[in-house]
């Protein structure tokens, strides 16, 4: 069976489409970006505690704002650059005073594909009070940009999803609940302190880790590696606070030597740790100044 419109209501319908055409365009033209954006900046600098600047911005299609020559820093904190931050807004829920932003960062900009972390970030007001959602995943990101003080090489991939939903009668609670799944691959750790005062670097061709966060704690269930040097398993917490580099970490790790290792310590005057002699490592400390010891 064949629907024959009418010519009346096809002209009807050719005006409608072409009006809903015109009030997007309006819309986006007269959307103001530039309040926007200093919005966002503004309160993500709040919540954070994080000092984020930026070189330039400008406006992209649909509705996107998009930051160049992005620097995160705070005192005692390694700054963060990235070339690119892209963030995509949903229009609809912006006009009714909630946030839904589809970000995507690019720390580099000679690589597309690499050196990325992609995320949805979805909440009821600008203000970032809550409730709060943001998933999410990192894709091949070199680990040396994110922890330059241990980690001279190494890639880092992943993915995550975290729910925050403060409580109205309890305004300094925060409540949330998340996981995040992390692979790195060729690591390598270094500047680990030794007794004699010497540091050591460790190889791991491979390591994970998993994490199960409720409320302001945040348990590591998996932490494991395997290389030239050996291998680890270990497990603790990471207690989360309120400017997030100053997060309290607790974990404990099970080395197991290999051959790599054992080579090592002989050549900086170690005592013998024979192949398969177990070694525990503490890490604790802060996430912006985390400690290392054998």
């Amino acid at each position: 069976m064949t629907i024959k419109w009418p010519d009346a209501w096809r002209e009807r319908l050719a005006w409608a489409i072409g009006g809903l055409c015109i009030l997007a365009l309006c819309l986006m033209a007269t959307f103001p970006y530039g309040l926007l954006q200093n919005r966002l900046v503004a309160e993500l600098n709040r919540a954070t505690g994080l000092d984020i600047r930026m070189s330039d911005w400008t406006i992209g299609l649909p509705l996107t704002l998009e930051w160049k020559n992005v620097s995160v820093s705070k005192p005692n904190l390694d700054p963060l650059e990235m070339a690119m931050v892209q963030a995509q807004l949903g229009v609809v829920r912006a006009l009714s005073g909630a946030l839904d932003l589809d970000v995507l960062v690019q720390l580099h900009e000679q690589t597309a594909r690499t050196n990325v972390v992609k995320g949805k970030l979805t909440t009821a007001s600008f203000s970032l009070a809550g409730p709060l959602t943001l998933k999410g995943q990192v894709q091949q990101v070199g680990l040396p940009t994110l922890i330059p003080r241990y980690v001279t090489r190494g890639t880092l991939s992943g993915e995550f999803v975290h729910r925050v939903n403060p409580d109205p009668s309890s305004p300094n609670v925060l409540k949330s609940e998340g996981t995040w799944t992390a692979e790195a691959t060729d690591l390598e750790i270094d500047h680990i302190p030794m007794a004699n005062g010497k540091t050591l670097a460790l190889t791991f061709s491979k390591a994970a880790a998993w994490l199960s966060c409720r409320n302001l704690v945040c348990d590591v269930t998996q932490l494991s590696g395997e290389g030239t040097d050996g291998s680890f398993e270990g497990q603790g917490q990471i207690t989360l606070q309120p400017q997030l580099p100053n997060s309290q970490l607790a974990l404990t790790m099970t080395l197991i030597p290999g051959a790599g290792f054992t080579a090592k310590a002989a050549m900086m005057g170690l005592p013998p740790f024979p192949p398969g002699t177990p070694i525990t490592v503490k890490i604790v400390g802060t996430l912006a100044q985390a400690r290392i010891a054998l």
